[in-house]
């Protein structure tokens, strides 16, 4: 069977997450922000409620050369899933040429023409501008039980036809995001759907122990208890004030019945120089996650000069943790952490310690694999913001 994702703000991100969930997957038919999967075990609510970087999933209900769609045959295929007597649909294009999406236009509305000639009542509900419906809004109007999310991705010469059947719930990201605690604005705080994206990266296997050694207020943390089996979830930090504020926001997730109580022992909390984690952390380590240090807030006039320094100061952190961090690993293990890259209206500096993996005992993994051969950086950002991550894969060598 054939199904579709539809990424959200960095759809390479979200595509390498989904290689790392379901890493024998064939390659998928990729169309701007969407994807297509061929897979015979493809569970829906499963893959929504652990991934982080995917908006929508559904079902690929028909397939059609472009130039011959029409709206009948949509409503063929609305009416062979009744759901209400009421049709309440939305409708979005991914992908194509601009002629081609510019064809698809009138299409929602020759689909309710078609409807009514079926003597079916029909509403067509849309989102501002040309904006894809959002999953709040299918959630709203339960477009996924009662409605219907129609989504067409075009590829080539074909347009394929899905239905919208899980939604990422934006309340269940929002709570952990904003409702904890503890929060550090002020040093910024990881979001949670990137920690869960990388959690995911790290391809965490049942029983294995994970260790974030700049744990700040613990969204790693948080996300590899919710989204893994992992045995012990270890978190470190050089400021004693940033793993009190993991503690505190470890014992909400539990009062707010996020985490069982049963859960609190996978934690593990230490206040230590990551050059000196070895001395605190007895066991070995099957996965790494972290955002290390992204250096001061920028204000944007920063000098060449002073990105410089603070890009070698930020790489000399990273070559002394990985080193430190070399002896807790287990053979295999993965490491998924973010380099900065800072920007400002004097210059760029970006910490990139690619030629000194080998003689630190790693190297650099492409998510992607086959599914990507160009190897690019897997990057996130959002708009206005002067430092942006890359998200690194490394390995044992």
């Amino acid at each position: 069977m054939r199904h579709f994702a539809i990424f959200g703000t960095h759809p390479r991100l979200s595509l390498a997450e989904i290689k790392a969930v379901k890493p024998n997957l064939d390659a998928p038919i990729l169309s701007g922000a969407a994807g297509i999967f061929e897979d015979a075990d493809w569970d829906g609510a499963m893959l929504m409620n652990r991934l982080g970087g995917t908006v929508k999933l559904g079902d690929i209900v028909g397939e059609y050369p472009v130039a011959d769609l029409t709206a009948e045959q949509v409503v063929s295929l609305l009416l062979e899933t009744p759901r209400a007597d009421r049709v309440v649909f939305g409708l979005t294009v991914y992908g194509g040429t601009p002629a081609a999406k510019k064809r698809f236009e009138k299409l929602p509305l020759e689909i309710k023409r078609a409807l009514k000639a079926n003597d079916k009542s029909a509403r067509w509900v849309t989102s501002e501008g040309d904006a894809p419906l959002s999953p709040a809004a299918v959630s709203k109007l339960k477009l996924t039980t009662e409605g219907y999310d129609i989504v067409v991705i075009i590829h080539g010469e074909t347009a394929s036809i899905g239905f919208t059947s899980h939604v990422q719930d934006a309340d269940y990201w929002s709570e952990r995001d904003f409702g904890r605690p503890a929060r550090d604005d002020e040093n910024g705080m990881l979001p949670p759907k990137l920690a869960r994206m990388m959690v995911n990266l790290g391809r965490i296997g049942d029983g294995e122990t994970l260790l974030d050694p700049f744990c700040g207020s613990g969204t790693v943390l948080m996300e590899a208890a919710l989204a893994t089996k992992a045995g012990h979830i270890i978190g470190s930090d050089i400021d004693a004030m940033q793993t009190e504020m993991t503690r505190q926001n470890n014992e909400w997730l539990v009062k707010r019945h996020i985490l069982r109580r049963e859960d609190e022992p996978r934690f593990q909390l230490a206040t230590c120089d990551v050059r000196k984690v070895a001395t605190h952390v007895r066991e070995k380590i099957d996965a790494v996650v972290t955002e290390g240090y992204l250096g001061p807030a920028l204000r944007g006039s920063e000098s060449q000069n002073a990105l410089d320094k603070t890009a070698d100061e930020i790489t000399r952190l990273w070559s002394d943790a990985l080193t430190a961090l070399k002896p807790l690993l287990n053979k295999g293990a993965r490491l998924v952490c973010i380099w900065p890259a800072m920007k400002t209206s004097h210059g760029m500096a970006r910490i990139d310690l690619t030629d000194e993996l080998s003689s630190l005992g790693y190297e650099l993994e492409n998510p992607l694999g086959d599914w990507d051969a160009s190897n690019g950086p897997l990057l996130y950002s959002r708009e206005g913001q002067r430092v942006m991550r890359r998200i690194v894969v490394l390995k044992i060598k």
